[in-house]
């Protein structure tokens, strides 16, 4: 049976060690291993070893690069095949190496910042001075990965919609012109769409800000529990969203965006004045050889005002306004402000 160590430290300084703090390292099988004290083996690092680590890994805020780092350094007081990080809450896992039969877990926490769990690998148990070493390694370690993940919480918070949680503009204008440079360098689809929520400024007006608010929350919940982990969510603006669908074709974009259709329409809400339906109309383009970034997103936004001309809750294709009207009542799309 694996054996799991985990160790959960509420203390105000980083100390590890089950056997040097109040803490107890549970087995998967759940056995106890209790605090020996004075008894427990100390770790046998040599000095120069712990410096040379301390000053590697004050040398980057990049998460990917001090867990290599680590990785690699830690060899010289412990022989470990792979280790893995995961930080839930910003729904981060990195690994470096590979997994074994054996691995030891630690969860890496103070009184003030909970700083994810690190897992070590190897075919072969761990013993007791073996995991003495790894916890006088992770002495190491606490501040540089503290620091590191603040850079990535400031660096996220950076191109995500405070309200939403949706990538902003700037996110936006980053990724989709990014992608669409790799979708054209490798011959891949790209689609994406954009959505808006119908009669939205109704909704503030009747019922209220706070509601219009909640709104917009659920709505991108419903998108991004519709969507693939590959795929992305952004703010364009209001009640505007634009998503975008890595490797989509026109025909997998409008499966995806009819599911968001329904989703949002399945939407409720209660308020002081009674309850609240709402419905969004959505428009999908794919990228052609030609497109910029630009004229893909104006072609999305076009076929969403033919969505909303047309009774609004439904899904319009870019290749569906190329199917001409009569003469007679041929309209050319305008912006609409209102929408």
């Amino acid at each position: 049976t694996t054996e799991i160590y985990t160790l959960s430290l509420h203390d105000a300084l980083p100390i590890f060690s089950p056997l040097h703090s109040n803490g107890r390292a549970e087995l998967r099988d759940e056995k106890v291993v209790m605090p020996f004290g004075d008894l427990a083996p100390r770790p046998d690092i040599r000095p120069e070893v712990l410096l040379k680590l301390s000053g590697k890994l004050q040398t980057t805020l990049e998460l990917s690069q001090l867990i290599e780092i680590f990785f690699t350094e830690i060899q010289q007081a412990v022989l470990i095949d792979g280790l893995t990080f995961n930080h839930a809450p910003n729904n981060i896992l990195l690994s470096q190496g590979k997994a074994s039969v054996h691995s030891a877990s630690y969860r890496l926490q103070t009184q003030q910042d909970y700083m994810g769990d690190l897992m070590f690998h190897r075919s072969t148990r761990f013993r007791e001075h073996e995991l003495a070493n790894i916890e006088g390694l992770l002495s190491t370690l606490v501040y540089p990965l503290r620091n590191a993940l603040r850079y990535h919480e400031a660096l996220a918070a950076a191109f995500r919609d405070p309200l939403t949680g949706a990538g902003n503009r700037v996110a936006l204008d980053k990724t989709l012109s990014r992608e669409i440079e790799l979708a054209k360098r490798h011959g891949q689809d790209l689609s994406i769409l954009m959505l808006d929520l119908d009669h939205f400024k109704r909704v503030n007006d009747e019922f209220g800000h706070g509601m219009g608010d909640r709104v917009l929350k659920e709505a991108v919940l419903s998108m991004t529990d519709c969507i693939r982990q590959t795929d992305m969510c952004f703010r364009y603006g209001g009640e505007e969203f634009l998503i975008m669908l890595s490797s989509a074709e026109e025909a997998g974009a409008l499966r995806i965006a009819e599911r968001i259709r329904m989703s949002i329409n399945e939407l409720r809400f209660t308020g002081d004045k009674g309850t609240l339906q709402v419905s969004a109309s959505i428009g999908c383009s794919s990228l052609k050889g030609d497109d910029s970034m630009e004229s893909l997103i104006t072609r999305a936004d076009e076929a969403l005002y033919v969505a909303k001309k047309h009774g609004r809750n439904c899904v319009i294709s870019d290749c569906d306004m190329a199917i001409p009207e009569p003469l007679d009542t041929q309209t050319v799309p305008t912006p609409n402000p209102n929408r």
